[in-house]
């Protein structure tokens, strides 16, 4: 772990003293790197924003990389990134964040 001075987290304001953030939730471990967030921060935004996987039921906590299923009246469903969960074929994909999907897109995917 990177040891800085001068991180701020982006949810309260404190100083983070290590990056990433590791954390281990519901039995994820969890390290974040980008946003500059606290151990306490991401562990409040984890209980508000963590989603349900549309494949296993499993937690998918914020700032995870996810997979994009359509689903039914032009909803999404997310997917962990993972061998296990991932569907083949999938082609959209992005980042959870705070109760909604960052940095989203589209890979085509080959006939």
């Amino acid at each position: 772990m990177n040891q800085s001075n001068n991180l701020i987290c982006m949810e309260c304001g404190k100083k983070v003293t290590s990056v990433p953030t590791f954390l281990e939730y519901k039995g994820q471990e969890i390290f974040v790197f980008n946003p500059a967030i606290c151990k306490p921060c991401l562990e409040k935004l984890c209980e508000s924003y963590s989603i349900e996987c549309a494949n296993c039921g499993g937690t998918i906590p914020p700032y995870s990389h996810v997979g994009i299923l359509k689903a039914e009246n032009g909803q999404s469903q997310y997917i962990h990134m993972t061998t296990q969960c991932n569907t083949p074929g999938n082609a959209f994909y992005g980042y959870w964040g705070k109760g909604t999907i960052r940095e989203f897109i589209q890979i085509e995917a080959c006939s």
